[in-house]
């Protein structure tokens, strides 16, 4: 670093020459881009540079190797974003961070709506009376200066810890009975969904199904009983071979009547069968004679 004294008026430009000299006035074809400071002291200006040997590179220099060529600044940027936004960030950190802006956002809320706070006044060991009553006169100046810059408020309208309390409290038992809801909710939908899928017999291409399925599994508390068929019926019992009651003997002359009226009845159900049939024979002929067209005399 270098430091170059000197002096001049008002209102004037200086100028770094690079020759180890500093020109003070108008110039309108040199620039610079090193670090100046005006200082103005009581009666006369002095500017002093503070220079740096180390120039600020410019965008369109000539790169100092031409077999290599540097990453663009925009580029290295988007390239140092992109591993930011690759780097994980877990979920304990995120929160933190979110409760740590939040409360900084409602102490910077708060800071700006809260009463300017009254300043207490003592006087030091070494301090006179004189320097005790210009420093009170300052903060008494200053605190009028906040009074009446302050944003405009009503505390009497204003809520008190004890009632956001109740209201956050409120808020999270209403937000706590919604939660249980949902989650009742969802508790019954995966039931009636469950109870669909045992319902739901999954029958694959091609199956063919001869007989209702037999069930093996005996229900919970049920009552043994026999198997189907071996039940003691009534009608069981009735026709079971033996069972039933055996005909009393015939005599001879009995079952000679039968036979013979047997052979009757028999023979006169067919007589009636061939009268019946001689009978329609008859009116079809006659209907077909009808039907024929007499011939012209």
């Amino acid at each position: 670093m270098q430091q170059f004294v000197g002096g001049g008026n008002i209102g004037e430009e200086a100028f770094w020459l690079g020759n180890g000299s500093v020109q003070i006035g108008e110039s309108s074809s040199i620039t610079t881009s090193f670090q100046w400071k005006v200082f103005r002291s009581c009666q006369h200006i002095s500017c002093i540079f503070i220079l740096s040997r180390k120039e600020k590179k410019k965008v369109d220099s000539k790169p100092k190797n031409l077999d290599d060529q540097e990453i663009p600044f925009r580029l290295r940027e988007i390239m140092k974003s992109r591993q930011e936004m690759k780097k994980h960030i877990s979920k304990k950190k995120r929160k933190e961070a979110q409760v740590t802006f939040r409360q900084k956002f409602e102490k910077e809320a708060m800071g700006s709506l809260s009463d300017v706070p009254v300043p207490k006044f003592k006087q030091g060991k070494k301090e006179s009376d004189k320097a005790y009553v210009h420093r009170m006169e300052q903060e008494a100046q200053h605190v009028i200066f906040l009074s009446e810059n302050q944003v405009e408020r009503k505390p009497e309208k204003e809520e008190t810890s004890q009632q956001k309390k109740e209201k956050s409290q409120r808020k999270k038992g209403f937000q706590r009975r919604r939660l249980d809801k949902v989650r009742q909710q969802k508790e019954e939908k995966a039931i009636a969904n469950l109870e669909k899928e045992l319902f739901r017999d999954s029958v694959k291409f091609g199956e063919v199904v001869l007989q209702p399925p037999e069930l093996t599994a005996k229900p919970r508390k049920s009552i043994s009983s026999d198997k189907l068929g071996k039940k003691s019926l009534l009608l069981t019992s009735l026709l079971a071979p033996g069972s039933a009651p055996q005909p009393s003997a015939v005599s001879l002359a009995r079952q000679r009547i039968v036979a013979e009226e047997r052979e009757r009845v028999v023979q006169a159900y067919r007589e009636l069968k061939k009268f019946k049939q001689q009978q329609l024979e008859q009116r079809q002929i006659f209907n077909q004679t009808e039907r024929k067209p007499k011939k012209p005399a």
